[in-house]
């Protein structure tokens, strides 16, 4: 059995990764139903407004950012789990009699952890794409939001796992992870340090520049943060593994 093939067995076997799931997907059926609600109800008003908000303003958007919040809680325990429980019944044994690479092994596992997570926000992203499609709304700031959606929980994910490899118990590497991750967003809401109308703390969180997603235009230089630094976590990541395999 393949790397890939092992860790979604393991996910999917876990008690935790289903309770999270379903708690998940109550949360994020709740806020989408109870944003179109609001939406909904404040239509009489925003008939009077010339700069009304649109529905993708006022229910996609908050229902991403609602998401991204949620993410932190599922990648701090896939991400958290991933090397951390390999200290339990000699599984840095088996790493090391991996034959593949170490790049190939990382990489494996980060595609697992990956396809896990999105299952948590796939309901709703099947929400918003039915709804584009009830409704006469630009397709191009969605196709923004839920890329920006994607490359956030794949700098996430990539994180958590460096995280996790530095680390030897499984509950403190999930709490190490969870705690980190509260700590970027938090930064994003940050008033420190500014200095020609610019925040500067503000640019070393992730969610700070998701939010940038969040409007009808594409950021290149956000592109630029999130695959560079996903590249460079991957690679500590792998740096990592040869460290623990040379020390085994």
């Amino acid at each position: 059995m393949s790397i890939f093939k092992a860790e979604l067995m393991y996910y999917l076997r876990s008690p935790i990764i289903w309770l999270v799931l379903a708690m998940s997907a109550f949360v994020s059926a709740w806020t989408f139903l109870l944003l179109i609600d609001l939406f909904t109800a404040m239509q009489v008003k925003f008939n009077g407004m010339t700069d009304a908000p649109t529905t993708v303003q006022g229910i996609i958007y908050p229902v991403i950012s609602a998401q991204a919040k949620l993410l932190i809680l599922v990648v701090s325990i896939i991400a958290g789990l991933s090397f951390s429980r390999l200290h339990n019944n000699n599984g840095w044994t088996l790493v090391n009699s991996y034959a593949g690479s170490d790049l190939n092994f990382v990489l494996q596992k980060y595609m697992a952890g990956l396809l896990v997570s999105l299952v948590f926000v796939l309901p709703a992203l099947l929400s918003i794409i039915a709804l584009s499609f009830m409704t006469s709304m630009s397709v191009l700031p969605i196709v923004y939001a839920i890329l920006g959606l994607l490359l956030l929980l794949m700098w996430m994910m990539a994180l958590g796992m460096f995280i996790s490899s530095l680390v030897n118990n499984s509950g403190f590497a999930i709490l190490l992870c969870m705690v980190v991750l509260l700590i970027l967003w938090v930064i994003s809401y940050s008033s420190l340090d500014m200095t020609w109308g610019k925040n500067w703390i503000q640019v070393f969180s992730p969610q700070y520049h998701f939010q940038q997603f969040l409007t009808p235009y594409l950021s290149i230089s956000t592109l630029f943060y999130f695959i560079a630094d996903i590249l460079i976590l991957i690679m500590a990541i792998n740096f990592r593994i040869k460290h623990r395999r040379y020390r085994l």
